[in-house]
């Protein structure tokens, strides 16, 4: 059990960090592609100075929600595994934890675009 444990980390871990440097990556190319754009039509495209640039704003309500889902739902497969209500399927698990995700990831939508009206 050790070493399977051990290669499941691994493989998150490394799943992890390739997302991470494709989500970089193609943000990247998708800013040089727009630059080019502009280039070739004439505009004026200049570095934004380097305190705008300084700028950079985490979204941490959205995340604070999210991870406020993902905890209730973690709370309701505990109590829900204490009172062996679950049956004997793991896909319940998941599947609540899911939706609790899912549901904070709508809320955390509506407020965010409920901050950005405002």
């Amino acid at each position: 059990m050790g070493n399977t444990f051990i290669a499941f980390y691994y493989v998150v871990w490394i799943s992890f960090m390739l997302c991470g440097f494709l989500a970089w990556y193609f943000s990247h190319k998708a800013k040089h592609e727009e630059r080019k754009l502009l280039i070739q039509q004439g505009m004026d495209v200049r570095e934004p100075s380097r305190k705008e640039s300084n700028r950079m704003k985490f979204p941490w309500l959205k995340l604070g929600v999210i991870i406020i889902g993902l905890s209730i739902g973690m709370g309701i497969i505990a109590v829900l595994a204490n009172l062996e209500l679950l049956g004997h399927s793991d896909a319940i698990y998941l599947a609540i934890l899911g939706m609790c995700g899912g549901i904070s990831l709508v809320v955390a939508y509506y407020i965010d675009r409920d901050k950005k009206q405002a």
